[in-house]
Parts: structure tokens; C-alpha cells; sequence
């Protein structure tokens, strides 16, 4: 059976991982390396390196860009990894301190960060109209729950 671009671009970015929990590589350079066009390993990352597969990616585009995937590996990342799908529709306030406690109740979070992270998702702050607000509240508890993966997902020292 003849394996794919695709396939094989993914085997060597999980055997590049190994033991480790992150790897950061250069789209070009990997483009070069398979000689494909850097979208190909655009597509690999998007398809075969999501949240639901325990991976978190970072990019930057440009001359000096680079991809940084991190390897998810804790327990409390089923519980963010599940909560980041519920940032998916728009949140209103109740549901986003609701989603907050519960990251505090899990030690996620310390209560000092669950009080901030309600402050910033309050309509005082987001000061705009009501639906503009839900849309607001989820894309920031999203990233938040992002940053969270990539902090969890770090060796303890």
C-alpha cells in the first residue's frame, strides 16, 4: 500500500516529537524537505494535529516563521480540551463564569485567575450589545483554554 504525502509528513513530525512534548519546526524547510508546497504541510497540521488528537499548534508566517506543535499530555486536558468545544457557540455571562469555577474547582486555575478571567468576560467589560458580547466571551475563554493546553501540557520542573 502506497502511503500518502500526507502520511508521511505525519509520521515524520510524530517520530520528530519522540519522547519530547514540543518540537518547532519551519514550514518551508519541511516543504523543501518533501518537496511540496508549504499549504501541504498546512494541511497535515490542520487535519492530523488538532485538539481532539492531543495537539496544540502555534504558527507564524513570514521569512522567519515557524511552527511550534505541542503534545498534550495531562489529565485535566480531556476536561479543556472537551470545555474548548463548548467555546465553539456563543457564551453568555452565567455560562462563562459557570465554565470558569468549574477550571477553579479543578485547580486548573486558582481563584485569584477565576475571578480576573470573570472580570474580563463581564458585559461591563466587553461593553458592547448583548450577541456581540457572547461572541466576545467565547472567543476569549477559547484562548484562554488554548493557553491553559500549552501551560498543562509543559514539564513540571
Amino acid at each position: 500500500m502506497n502511503k500518502s504525502i500526507s502520511d508521511i509528513i505525519e509520521e515524520f513530525i510524530k517520530s520528530s516529537l519522540d519522547d519530547d512534548d514540543f518540537i518547532e519546526l519551519s514550514r518551508n524547510d519541511l516543504a523543501k524537505f518533501f518537496s511540496c508546497v508549504p499549504s501541504q504541510i498546512n494541511y497535515v497540521l490542520n487535519t492530523r494535529f488538532t485538539l481532539n488528537r492531543g495537539f496544540v499548534v502555534e504558527s507564524q508566517r513570514g521569512g522567519n516563521g515557524y511552527i511550534k506543535l505541542v503534545k498534550i499530555t495531562d489529565n485535566n486536558n480531556n476536561f479543556l480540551k472537551n470545555t474548548l468545544e463548548l467555546t465553539n457557540k456563543p457564551m453568555n455571562q452565567v455560562e462563562g463564569n459557570q465554565l470558569i469555577e468549574q477550571m477553579a474547582d479543578k485547580k486548573i486555575i486558582n481563584q485569584n485567575e477565576a475571578d480576573l478571567l470573570k472580570c474580563t468576560i463581564s458585559a461591563k467589560a466587553l461593553n458592547n450589545p448583548i450577541n456581540i458580547d457572547n461572541n466576545l466571551r467565547s472567543g476569549i475563554l477559547k484562548q484562554v483554554i488554548i493557553e491553559l493546553l500549552k501551560r498543562e501540557s509543559k514539564p513540571k520542573k
